[in-house]
């Protein structure tokens, strides 16, 4: 058996990583992620959704906690369901 929260935890950081360094890359190398996401959509042309917005600390902060908490609840709840149904 896993322990849901443990798990959850563990997620929630990996996903707290990742978010601190799409930010960082969306920052210093911009064109960097559209190729990448370019890469994954194969046949849709993203140019047209390119903006030049900066996002402000608040958006920042509140796609942090959004990102990091959906995570851990998602996390959490398949853990949980995986340990029910496991028995």
């Amino acid at each position: 058996m896993l322990n849901p929260q443990v798990f959850a935890n563990a997620t929630a950081a990996v996903m707290a990583v990742w978010v601190i360094a799409c930010l960082a890359l969306s920052i210093i190398v911009p064109d960097l992620l559209f190729a990448i996401a370019q890469s994954w959509m194969h046949s849709i042309n993203i140019d047209a959704v390119k903006t030049t917005f900066n996002p402000n600390l608040g958006s920042i902060l509140l796609g942090f906690a959004t990102a990091v908490g959906l995570t851990w609840i998602t996390t959490y709840a398949v853990v949980w369901l995986y340990n029910r149904w496991a028995k």
